[in-house]
């Protein structure tokens, strides 16, 4: 059964089970007088059911987040259509049905307005009850699902976790046999080796990187995946502003670029890729904007979490100061991505990271020509 009105049937026997219970309750107090009337029983619930479920719902709007003047304003609504829907049954509706109990006195608006009052508080607070209970339900399931996604999150971290001292021995490895053989093999490795430099020593904890280093380490992926391609991949990577001590989030532009070397058609002349990079000091502001045809045929794997991710971080660190739009066709897809900068102080730059195969105090080799 869908879940939806699983909870339906559930609200349906609460209200007639208490219905029940409520006509068993005066059968008791007075035996010789009560009777059982389906429509006294309906008319006489009905005021106090809709005060639930409107305050219910006030509560679900103006409750999270917490809007003090709207939800009070919204509670005296509720009370008043109370007042006017008690007033209807007790005067237009009970006088024509077959009712437990004496008729209604003459109408005194203040006494009629109290007896409804201290009806409303208690089907209100039912209605608060409930509001809380199904808030705190909710809160649960997100923490456990929170939990769960973290115990993943560690998990596929262990799985995936690459020693990085058998890294760099293996990729020095690769340099110092591929450098007599091919220069370009050789280089390429050196690009891996930043690639993966970079990658590993960001943080995880969303510090600011220097912009140089995240354009550094676009070209690098761009580089090495030129050579994937046979160096045909048509990108224009065009930076405009100057980047000096310009700070942004890590790994926000290198995985719009890797999304658009994994979906995008690349290799076309008439549609090249469009990266367009600006420093806007004006405003404090980077912008990145990107343009690419759609690949067409086989698609490349991918989790599809990249952009949510990107959602999530940027949302997490400027919270409402970024703007992401994306416009997407079955042919082309957009981006356009607007974050603010900080400007890190001379004195507080870091010394720059060391090359990833010096830190290896290895001997500097110099390319020689292949000889069987």
């Amino acid at each position: 059964m869908n879940n939806k009105y699983k909870i339906i049937s559930y609200h349906i026997v609460f209200w007639l089970a208490y219905m029940l219970l409520g006509s068993l309750l005066e059968y008791v107090q007075d035996p010789a007088g009560y009777f059982f009337s389906i429509a006294d029983i309906f008319f006489t619930q009905f005021p106090n059911i809709c005060s639930v479920y409107l305050c219910i719902l006030v509560c679900f709007k103006y409750g999270n987040p917490l809007k003090s003047l709207q939800l009070v304003f919204g509670i005296i609504l509720v009370f008043v259509f109370s007042f006017g829907n008690w007033y209807t049954t007790a005067y237009h509706i009970r006088p024509h049905i077959s009712a437990v109990g004496p008729t209604p006195p003459p109408f005194n608006f203040i006494h009629f307005g109290a007896s409804v009052l201290w009806v409303f508080i208690r089907y209100s607070i039912l209605g608060f009850g409930y509001y809380f209970a199904s808030e705190g339900i909710k809160f649960q399931k997100k923490l456990r699902l929170i939990e769960k996604e973290k115990h993943e999150a560690e998990y596929a971290f262990l799985r995936a976790q690459i020693n990085p001292h058998f890294l760099n021995n293996t990729l020095n490895f690769f340099f110092a046999k591929s450098l007599p053989l091919s220069e370009e093999l050789a280089n390429g490795i050196m690009t891996l080796s930043e690639i993966m430099h970079y990658s590993l020593e960001i943080d995880k904890d969303d510090r600011m990187t220097l912009i140089e280093e995240e354009i550094e380490h676009i070209k690098n992926v761009i580089k090495i995946n030129q050579l994937r391609f046979n160096h045909k991949l048509q990108i224009d990577f065009q930076i405009e502003g100057n980047t000096h001590n310009v700070r942004v989030i890590p790994l926000i532009l290198i995985t719009v670029v890797e999304n658009i070397l994994k979906h995008g058609n690349c290799t076309d002349k008439d549609y090249p890729v469009k990266i367009f990079l600006n420093i806007n000091e004006g405003d404090g502001y980077v912008y990145l904007n990107t343009y690419n045809q759609k690949k067409k045929g086989p698609k490349e794997l991918s989790s599809g979490i990249g952009l949510d991710n990107i959602k999530k971080r940027l949302a997490h660190h400027y919270h409402k100061k970024f703007i992401l739009n994306i416009t997407e066709t079955e042919q082309d897809y957009r981006l356009d991505l607007s974050i603010p900068f900080s400007i890190i102080a001379e004195s507080k730059q870091m010394t720059s990271h060391i090359n990833f195969i010096e830190q290896l105090h290895l001997q500097a080799l110099k390319p020689k020509p292949y000889t069987s």
